[in-house]
């Protein structure tokens, strides 16, 4: 081998070098950043507050404030299981006009969550919310490569990290419903009932879809940059890659969107699900960011294995914290009795895992599993609730008992009529 070749082979394996170390300092950054300007971020396997201190979350997720999924607004039936929210909200607007019902919705965000429900979640215990957001709504237009805001689907969110800024409760960004659907369910992932096609994955409009959804994100990054409060940004909830497109296409998005939002926010906790419905994370690799919180969801009702969970039915999740040194937080639970949901808590406290139990607040069931706050379902809405959800043979009630059903609703909903379940709360606060 000659000196010059020589040389030349030196030289390549120091600009390697150089690039891999760059490579970990760049992913390093955004840890570095979210420690230095008081962010949430994350420790070697654990999620440590501003000063640098284990934080363990106890949280709600906020459901059906700015996305009426059927089943907690509506009825406790199958079709409300597979009712889109944007279906709810036409059905609406087809029985009282569009400007009516445009103005109920807000009337609804303002009287589903206040301020004084931040209050109270802080003296009962909790430290965060899970906020889900809808890209239906919230995406106003774009122009050029930039996603324009829709002013009144946006003001909500601007309130709640007002008043988790006030109360000390930090906010999480849920991309609840993602541009053409990141799954095939029509009430979580707000496709079509008709078409339960997860089009941000597969058809033509998915590209498109797919830079909306970084766009969205970049645009919210670029928003709440500043906002110490807002704990982390949930990029997809629930992804369901349908058969056919592989695996790596939801590390590839979630790189994507991370290097989007790094372009104008250097600290946010950015919290990734893994694909089926947030439980297989294989295919998402080493994240292009060292900021980096999994989220897992477990439910009793979808998961055999979780009817009675013990230290055995986690271990698949211990494994991936212990493998990644990443933290772990359970982003969705609940729906179950009030021993399983306390078994849960336990469970999750064992193991230094956060929690946000779901649903915060909904309708009463009256099925055994209880809830923070029930709303009683007034009469009207009883009467109109199966068109909404669009149950078989519902008949299309008319215009005035919509809007008496409207009226009783907007007081239904307000915390302070609901029923409280102080036991169920203390447990789901971990006390």
């Amino acid at each position: 081998m000659s000196r010059a070749h020589r040389r030349t082979l030196i030289i390549r394996r120091h600009v390697a070098l150089a690039a891999v170390i760059a490579s970990l300092i760049l992913a390093a950054l955004p840890r570095a950043a979210a420690a230095e300007s008081g962010m949430l971020h994350a420790g070697d396997s654990v999620l440590l507050d501003a000063g640098g201190s284990p934080l363990l979350l106890r949280c709600v997720n906020l459901g059906a404030w700015l996305n009426p999924e059927g089943y907690l607004v509506g009825e406790g039936s199958f079709a409300a299981l597979t009712t889109s929210p944007s279906e709810i909200r036409e059905r609406l607007a087809a029985l009282v006009g569009p400007a009516k019902a445009a103005s109920f919705w807000q009337d609804w965000t303002r009287a589903f969550v206040a301020e004084s429900d931040f209050k109270r979640l802080k003296e009962k215990g909790f430290n965060c919310v899970r906020l889900p957001l809808t890209a239906k709504t919230l995406v106003a237009g774009e122009t050029g490569e930039r996603v324009l805001l829709d002013a009144a689907a946006i003001a909500p969110v601007d309130r709640a990290v007002a008043w988790g800024a006030a109360y000390g409760i930090y906010v999480f960004l849920d991309l609840h419903d993602a541009p053409g659907g990141q799954n095939s369910l029509a009430s979580v992932s707000d496709v079509p009932s008709t078409d339960r096609v997860a089009r941000l994955w597969q058809g033509p409009t998915a590209a498109q879809n797919r830079r909306l959804t970084i766009r969205l994100w970049h645009a919210l990054a670029q928003r709440y940059a500043e906002a110490s409060v807002v704990g982390g940004y949930d990029l997809l909830n629930e992804p369901e890659l349908p058969t056919g497109i592989a695996p790596a296409e939801l590390a590839r998005l979630y790189d994507d969107i991370i290097a989007a939002i790094r372009t104008v926010d250097h600290a946010h906790l950015i919290v990734l699900e893994g694909n089926h419905y947030a439980h297989d994370f294989a295919a998402l690799g080493t994240p292009a960011d060292a900021n980096v919180m999994y989220e897992f969801h477990e439910y009793a009702l979808f998961n055999r294995a979780w009817r009675a969970p013990t230290q055995q039915t986690l271990q698949p999740f211990l494994a991936l914290r212990a493998a990644t040194k990443k933290p772990l937080w359970l982003g969705e639970f609940g729906e179950e009795t009030a021993p399983w949901q306390a078994n849960m808590v336990r469970l999750m406290q064992a193991n230094g895992i956060g929690w946000a139990v779901w649903p915060w607040k909904r309708i009463d069931f009256r099925n055994g599993h209880p809830v923070i706050a029930t709303i009683a379902v007034p009469p009207a809405w009883k009467e109109i609730a199966g068109y909404l959800v669009g149950r078989g043979f519902a008949r299309k009630p008319p215009a005035a008992l919509a809007e008496q059903a409207m009226a009783q609703m907007l007081e239904a909903i307000r915390t302070a009529n609901c029923r409280e379940d102080e036991a169920v709360e203390k447990v789901l606060a971990g006390e």
